[in-house]
């Protein structure tokens, strides 16, 4: 998703000035707002709830699932801890907000089919190749291409064994 929000001009628009969509709009940034600094995303959760909502109010309620819901990250190799492992904590963050919303959506009725992350492993990328990364597992391209699980692996293996999900957060925007 990639919000796009507006608001009511500011300032009138110049009579001469040739037609454009843009004489009722300018662009609005939400206070407080949460970005993937990698990408330059805005994080906003409960859009998963408000457009399930949506299906279900406007189009009658048709199946539809989440798909590549995740967070490219630009050198996670910052993030590695002193066992080795990639220290994912923001990933497991917004899967797991993303989720919570998701199954508040089918709570309220919503026909949503399922939920699948972006990659599970890391991916190559036809716009960066590997500077950013996605997956809950590291490909590490310096040691022939070795796998290893970051912590949102393990995070994401006890969630499907506990079939139980803790939101560990005080969020406004949760």
């Amino acid at each position: 998703y990639y919000p796009h929000r507006v608001k009511a001009p500011s300032r009138a628009w110049h009579p001469h000035t040739p037609f454009h969509p843009a004489w009722y709009y300018e662009p609005f940034e939400l206070p407080g707002r949460r970005m993937n600094a990698s990408r330059g995303w805005e994080i906003y959760p409960q859009i998963i709830f408000d457009m399930a909502m949506r299906i279900k109010n406007d189009y009658r309620n048709i199946p539809w699932f989440v798909a590549e819901s995740g967070m490219g990250v630009e050198n996670e190799d910052q993030f590695r801890n002193r066992e080795g492992t990639i220290d994912d904590s923001y990933r497991i963050r917004l899967i797991s907000e993303h989720l919570w919303h998701t199954l508040r959506a089918r709570e309220a009725g919503a026909n949503c089919q399922g939920y699948m992350l972006w990659a599970f492993t890391d991916n190559v990328s036809p716009m960066n190749a590997f500077k950013n990364r996605y997956g809950l597992i590291e490909i590490d391209l310096q040691n022939h291409r070795a796998r290893r699980p970051k912590a949102s692996a393990h995070w994401f293996r006890q969630l499907g064994e506990r079939r139980e999900l803790v939101l560990d957060i005080d969020d406004e925007y949760r």
